[in-house]
């Protein structure tokens, strides 16, 4: 049987996936040599009502999602929407009391980040996608769940195994290029973004253009239940999720970073940022 990538993994997303051309040179060129560098401008450009720092921050495709109430209705913001409202506020920005970014996972040009961010009657709790692009590393992936003063995101051993179960669909619709299993696991709106993937510094692509190439594979009878999958990682707050997972495919490598959000009672991969994390020499 003939090896293909995996999507989240799918090389067969590199027909359509977009490819990042690179940019004429200007004020934010390589400006950001950590993930920890285009979080430190999110947070200022949060503070400063700036949306010049925060195109700096995020690749400008990137949805950033939400739920509302406990396990709600699933919110989503475009980065040209969230800059009107930066714009909208920048006489009178209101500066967060307390910010705070932790690492939870770092390899070769992936990271995943969580940004805690306070105010006297609110705290944004963030997870993060960050990838190493041709023009720096840039942030591709945003979840996060608001709380009340003081309050706190609680442990939920049932929230894990619900995430793992997501995991393991992805995992199968894989298997079997099941287009039907990319939609019950996925957000409508979900972007993969690649790095390092057939030569391709950095790209991304659709869940559904990933689910058209699924389709073709099922109608020719083509399945992947070689390539062996690991869910290294599972980090859940409240609403939201993050994990690693790795698999090899032909003897190569791959690791996935996802972020997930709880709708409607039902866990959904939101994002994702995938690839070699050996840059080839």
């Amino acid at each position: 049987m003939t090896k293909t990538l995996p999507l989240l993994t799918v090389a067969l997303l590199t027909a359509c996936a977009r490819t990042a051309p690179l940019p004429a040179p200007g004020p934010f060129s390589r400006l950001h040599s950590s993930p920890q560098e285009a979080v430190q401008a999110y947070f200022q450009a949060s503070d400063t009502g700036s949306s010049r720092l925060l195109r700096s921050a995020f690749h400008p495709d990137v949805l950033m999602h939400w739920v509302d109430g406990d396990g709600g209705t699933l919110r989503t913001r475009t980065q040209l929407e969230w800059w009107q409202r930066l714009d909208a506020d920048a006489k009178a920005p209101q500066p967060a009391t307390e910010r705070r970014q932790t690492v939870l996972d770092r390899e070769g040009p992936f990271a995943l980040m969580e940004a805690v961010s306070r105010w006297p009657d609110h705290t944004f709790d963030d997870l993060l996608l960050v990838v190493e692009t041709p023009v720096g590393w840039r942030i591709v992936g945003k979840v996060f769940q608001r709380l009340g003063p003081g309050e706190t995101a609680p442990p939920s051993p049932s929230a894990q195994q619900e995430v793992r179960a997501v995991l393991g669909a992805k995992i199968e619709a894989h298997a079997l290029y099941s287009h039907a299993l990319l939609d019950q696991s996925h957000t409508p709106g979900c972007l993969y973004y690649r790095v390092h993937v057939d030569g391709v510094p950095f790209a991304w692509g659709t869940i559904s253009e990933a689910a058209a190439r699924y389709a073709a594979n099922a109608e020719a009878g083509i399945q992947d239940r070689e390539s062996p999958w690991n869910v290294l990682k599972v980090e859940v707050r409240g609403n939201v999720a993050a994990a690693k997972l790795e698999v090899r495919v032909g003897g190569v490598r791959f690791i996935d970073h996802l972020l997930l959000v709880r709708t409607g009672g039902q866990w959904r991969i939101s994002a994702a940022a995938w690839g070699n994390p050996v840059p080839p020499p």
